[in-house]
């Protein structure tokens, strides 16, 4: 099974991650906050990422 990280061109990786270290947020953070604002709109993504701090 391919990741979705593996699926994204290196290059463009490097450019995202450019960007938002531009802006003072890792990749990492970013990711995470943007899954957060959708979960906070969905409750079976709410409950997954729950499930997965645990």
């Amino acid at each position: 099974m391919k990741t979705v990280s593996a699926t994204v061109p290196v290059t463009v990786k490097a450019e995202a991650a450019a960007v938002l270290a531009a802006h003072g947020i890792s990749m990492t953070a970013f990711v995470r906050q943007l899954l957060t604002r959708v979960a906070a709109h969905d409750a079976e993504t709410l409950a997954w990422l729950d499930e997965a701090r645990r």
